[in-house]
């Protein structure tokens, strides 16, 4: 084995330069007509070599990672009722599709949009109300709070109790 990496390139270099010049004479060999049966075979095994790699790297392109097919299971996952092409399709596309035999899509897309814009009012009035009552639980304080601040809780003495009350039982 070859320790310097020099060496190393220099010797895999001449290999490559030789077998790239025994292919260039085979090929040309064989288009003259002259070629002898061991140059056909190693054209032949050079061929069957290079579409084995071409296929390999194939499979490699066309395998999928793990992150791809997890994203695409999500895909999958998430819109599970709806067709391919409602998720796939842009909403501008969807909205400038033509009439149909049903009607104007356009139209339709309207009211979707009355229809969201609705939801989304519906949605901040909600957040708006969440958010009033607890700057009011913050102000009035919650059930610990009060607890706390009750006239009952001023120097109550403890119960006795703990491990040793059996001792101190008369």
């Amino acid at each position: 084995m070859i320790y310097n990496r020099s060496k190393r390139a220099q010797y895999f270099a001449q290999k490559r330069s030789l077998e790239d010049t025994a292919i260039a004479e085979a090929r040309a060999a064989i288009e003259a007509g002259v070629a002898d049966q061991r140059q056909i075979d190693y054209i032949a095994l050079r061929d069957a070599e290079d579409e084995r790699i071409a296929r390999f790297l194939d499979k490699k392109k066309e395998k999928k990672g793990f992150f791809k097919s997890t994203k695409e299971f999500l895909t999958e996952f998430l819109f599970l009722g709806l067709k391919k092409q409602e998720y796939d399709e842009p909403l501008e596309k969807i909205g400038q599709k033509s009439s149909t035999e049903e009607g104007d899509i356009a139209g339709q897309g309207g009211d979707i949009m009355k229809a969201l814009e609705n939801k989304q009012s519906g949605v901040s009035e909600h957040a708006r109300k969440a958010f009033a009552n607890e700057k009011e639980r913050q102000r009035t304080g919650g059930p610990l709070d009060r607890l706390g601040t009750s006239e009952g809780s001023e120097d109550t003495p403890p119960k006795a109790g703990g491990w040793t009350s059996f001792i101190t039982r008369s």
